[in-house]
């Protein structure tokens, strides 16, 4: 298996320097953003398949009881969900699928494709969460974690595959992580060394 004929993307310009050679599209931060830049490419010209990358924020083990994803640690994102659209009332967060308003997922990824990549670069299969305001706080990253299941959070992830299944093109999505999330003072923040580490990856895959 390869991704020859898959279009690498990620949102942000800084994920993508060092990598115009291959071609990657910025398609914007945040999911709207995101989302339109993705689908204007899918509409020109549909690719074999999608590989999205950049970094990502895990949520430390003190809010997800049993994870072990570290700062600089790749990983391979199996599913995503938008973790944060609906409403929060006294009685808690009830999201868009409850409210009968629309889709919040769990959207996977291709299956085979995404266990092939992770086996590859020898990196675990996780569960992340799209949300449109990253977890800054204690009370906000196991809010999210515990409401998502997750290991991992972006602004992206679920955007991107709410796209790319209504366009039958296949995706997978690699993350390298820049961030605990939670208290920023103990988030041991490496963005530098994140972004080297996944364009390493794709560099590899897309050789």
């Amino acid at each position: 298996m390869n991704l020859n004929g898959w279009l690498p993307v990620c949102a942000a310009p800084v994920e993508a320097a060092g990598l115009e050679d291959l071609g990657v599209l910025v398609a914007g931060v945040g999911k709207v953003a995101f989302a339109v830049g993705l689908t204007r490419r899918l509409l020109q010209q549909p690719p074999h398949g999608v590989l999205l990358f950049g970094v990502a924020g895990a949520y430390p083990a003190r809010h997800r009881p049993g994870t072990s994803l570290g700062v600089g640690d790749l990983c391979v994102v199996a599913s995503d969900r938008l973790a944060d659209e609906g409403v929060v009332t006294t009685t808690g967060f009830t999201d868009l699928a409850a409210m009968g308003l629309g889709e919040s997922g769990p959207f996977a990824m291709a299956v085979a494709e995404s266990a092939w990549l992770a086996a590859r670069l020898r990196v675990p299969l996780v569960v992340g969460a799209t949300v449109s305001t990253c977890s800054g706080t204690e009370m906000a990253s196991a809010t999210i974690a515990a409401r998502a299941v997750a290991e991992v959070e972006s602004m992206e992830g679920a955007a991107a595959a709410f796209v790319c299944a209504r366009a039958g093109v296949p995706l997978v999505q690699l993350r390298a992580i820049s961030n605990l999330t939670g208290d920023r003072d103990r988030g041991g923040w490496d963005l530098r060394g994140a972004v080297a580490k996944v364009q390493a990856a794709v560099r590899l895959l897309l050789a």
